[in-house]
């Protein structure tokens, strides 16, 4: 697979997977409803997207008398981000997905910007391409926080690469405040940053400093549960009462969802009970063969990533959250550098990709 011009093809690349997912999501709903759906972006307000619509609205509060205080659970940037494109196109949803579509444009090109600090063209394309039809990949059209939270992150990685730690600080900061794996931009790019300096404590510099900005996004995350609960912390308290998560093991997860798969009827046998820990163990697979190929500071981040999402007491949206590691897509790329199995990839992925998408707009539980 040859490429081009660098922007001309990524932004072609953006177009065609903007394009492909609005328009087959349209034509889907039509055919399996058999109606029309209100326009062509209704359909994609479903599950998690309502609460970010309605934090983006009317805030977070702590009254018990609704649900939405249960909504402490998600991040601020994204809805306060759709709150103030909100203000110029009047319509919270259109705001959504301009927000999630524009920031995936974004990470297209910061994701291709990084890879080819190290590797060709043809490896940085292949981890574009790669990321942009994950069978999970939906999520970066859809209104939720992946396509953000990408774009921050890599950009934050690639100008620490850069050494333009200012940069890369302020980055980490809005990524911590998108999504609680942000934090672990912190360590790692200390690392990233020891690393440049060939682990030598000496060359330590105080543009050091710069990466404890990063740990502001995640402080302002819990000055908003203070500020809405007089707790920092309660979202740990409603993690585990209203939906059973907690910190544990990684294999008591796993085994839940290989038990699940036996008691469960044939759809969340499928998407919960196999996927969960089928996309768990590929994901962790591929990052075990990063450390071997591809920059320390990238692969400690998709394992500290995964170990994250993986240590709860029960698996819930694995397949989403391994979109969030990126590096695995770099390490794909290098994979794919066989002709087979980068078709293999390829065909694998879309084919999945469109059967969730076309789950995912009919409000079926897609990750």
């Amino acid at each position: 697979m040859k490429f081009g011009s660098p922007v001309r093809d990524l932004t072609l690349i953006v177009l065609i997977s903007i394009v492909w997912t609005f328009g087959l999501a349209y034509v889907a709903y039509i055919l399996l409803e058999n109606r029309y759906p209100d326009s062509i972006i209704s359909i994609w307000n479903v599950w998690d997207t309502q609460h970010y619509l309605d934090i983006a609205e009317y805030g977070y509060t702590s009254s018990k008398n609704e649900d939405r205080y249960l909504q402490i659970v998600f991040f601020p940037l994204y809805p306060y981000m759709i709150k103030i494109l909100s203000l110029i196109f009047k319509n919270y949803l259109l705001s959504a997905l301009l927000v999630s579509n524009i920031a995936y444009a974004a990470l297209v090109f910061y994701l291709f910007k990084l890879v080819r600090l190290d590797y060709e063209s043809d490896d940085a394309f292949r981890s574009v391409i790669y990321i942009s039809v994950f069978p999970t990949a939906i999520f970066l059209h859809a209104g939720y926080t992946e396509s953000l939270f990408l774009a921050l992150s890599i950009a934050c990685f690639y100008y620490a690469r850069r050494e333009k730690w200012a940069h890369a600080g302020i980055f980490g900061m809005l990524a911590a405040a998108t999504r609680i794996t942000g934090i672990i931009l912190l360590p790692v790019l200390i690392v990233e940053y020891l690393h440049q300096k060939g682990f030598r404590i000496r060359e330590t510099r105080k543009n050091i400093l710069w990466l404890a900005v990063i740990g502001l996004g995640f402080a302002y995350y819990l000055a908003v549960n203070y500020a809405t609960f007089g707790d920092p912390l309660k979202f740990l308290e409603i993690q585990n009462q209203h939906w059973n998560k907690h910190l544990d093991f990684p294999y008591r997860g796993f085994l839940y969802s290989v038990g699940s798969a036996f008691w469960r009827e044939p759809q969340p046998a499928v998407m919960a009970g196999f996927a969960e820990p089928i996309f768990a163990v590929l994901s962790l697979a591929l990052i075990v063969y990063s450390f071997f190929r591809i920059r320390l500071s990238y692969s400690l981040y998709a394992l500290a990533t995964w170990l994250l999402v993986t240590s709860t007491s029960f698996w819930l949206s694995i397949p989403r959250y391994t979109l969030s590691m990126f590096p695995v897509f770099i390490a794909l790329s290098l994979l794919g550098r066989r002709r087979a199995v980068d078709y293999l990839i390829i065909f694998v992925s879309l084919t999945i990709y469109a059967l969730l998408l076309i789950q995912y707009v009919r409000f079926g539980w897609a990750f």
